[in-house]
């Protein structure tokens, strides 16, 4: 394979991969030996399991390799990845340069390729300096490493779509005194870098003993505690038909803790009587919000609870896995129901405290159904609400 030195990621550069077959060919013709790995081991982004959750890659004997879900990855004769087979979808070609690495990804069709990624890798020192992603048809992503005595302390990204206007945003890494990771910091910038105000906390390190389990109770306990300040807010001007604590089933750590959406029986009555997706419109976090405003939901802050849901998240999101949430919001239903007949909340006869996948992807009528009293439900049904 031949080095290659690059700078920047331009037009003239993206286009020149755009329908070059004879690259992947090039690679496989360099490949002295191949390894199977769970993902790419080519992705080089400092902290990302950290940053964007999921498993650790890791290498593979040959027998426990699945090539429906793993990565098959040609090496050549000086040990580098020249190529990365992922699942049959997609291949990548690894170009070399001093100080540099480029990886180029194709999607295979049956006929034909057509370019996915070009991602860009700058190193300095034998670390990384900047890393550049070009998306196809999507947009290209620009990052740079600030590192203070061996540490990485910032990283710089800006983001620019193929249409509407660039953005900018950066992350601090907080180590402890032993050099060890120990929080994560999200800031929105300006292109210079200088940041808006809004900054939101992306990592906590995982305390010792803490387990999947351990702070799963805590995010529990500690929403309770924040309940009741919570429906204080709720406005009693008229009665509830329901009470729905929202979480989003595709990214769950943009909403986690869950937050509140009520629904007014005067917004019934009106879904009611256009008669169409009654059912729908009546239990969609996102219908209601959109239709009601947004006075009528509640997003919770408190520090501790806030922390403990990161966690939460964190080690879901390394599980790939959002069960122990699930577990959460039925346990705190009874609770919930609870707390609102003690708060004195206005509410319908056929009142429903449930929860519900804000963005729709989740069928909230199956967890409600579940949460009711069959003659409950028999009622719902009745009046064409479910």
């Amino acid at each position: 394979m031949q080095d290659l030195n690059v700078q920047k990621l331009d037009h003239a550069f993206v286009e020149r991969f755009e329908t070059d077959a004879s690259l992947r060919a090039q690679a496989r013709a360099s490949v002295v030996s191949w390894r199977w790995a769970t993902e790419s081991m080519g992705v080089d982004i400092p902290f990302s399991q950290a940053l964007y959750g999921g498993p650790r890659a890791r290498w593979l004997r040959n027998e426990s390799a699945d090539p429906d879900n793993h990565v098959h990855h040609g090496l050549d004769a000086a040990g580098r990845i020249v190529l990365e087979c992922e699942r049959n979808r997609a291949e990548t070609v690894w170009l070399y340069g001093e100080n540099s690495r480029t990886g180029v990804s194709w999607y295979l069709g049956d006929d034909s390729s057509s370019l996915k990624t070009i991602d860009l890798y700058q190193y300095q020192d034998q670390r990384l300096i900047s890393a550049q992603a070009h998306v196809s048809g999507r947009h290209t992503l620009r990052k740079t490493f600030t590192w203070q005595d061996g540490l990485l302390v910032k990283s710089f990204c800006q983001t620019e779509p193929e249409a509407g206007e660039p953005w900018c945003c950066q992350h601090l890494f907080i180590h402890d005194p032993h050099r060890e990771l120990e929080r994560i910091v999200l800031q929105y910038t300006d292109a210079d870098g200088v940041p808006s105000g809004q900054e939101r906390l992306e990592y906590l390190r995982l305390p010792k003993g803490e387990t999947l389990a351990t702070v799963e109770k805590r995010v529990e306990a500690h929403f309770l505690d924040a309940l009741p300040r919570a429906l204080a807010a709720v406005p009693r001007d008229q009665p509830l038909y329901c009470l729905l604590l929202c979480y989003t089933a595709e990214d769950m750590a943009s909403a986690w803790p869950p937050f509140l959406v009520w629904g007014q029986d005067a917004y019934r009555q009106q879904i009611a009587a256009q008669g169409e997706d009654i059912s729908y419109y009546l239990w969609a976090p996102d219908e209601i919000r959109e239709q009601q405003g947004r006075a009528y939901e509640y997003w919770f802050d408190a520090p501790e609870l806030k922390n403990a849901c990161l966690l939460h998240a964190q080690l879901m999101g390394m599980k790939q896995n959002h069960a122990s949430a699930t577990r959460v919001l039925k346990r705190l239903m009874p609770a919930v129901a609870r707390m609102v007949a003690e708060a004195g909340l206005p509410v319908t006869a056929d009142f429903v405290v449930s929860y519900a996948d804000n963005s729709g992807y989740v069928d909230p009528l199956k967890a409600i159904k579940a949460g009711v009293s069959p003659e409950h439900w028999t009622a719902l049904k009745k009046q064409k609400f479910v």
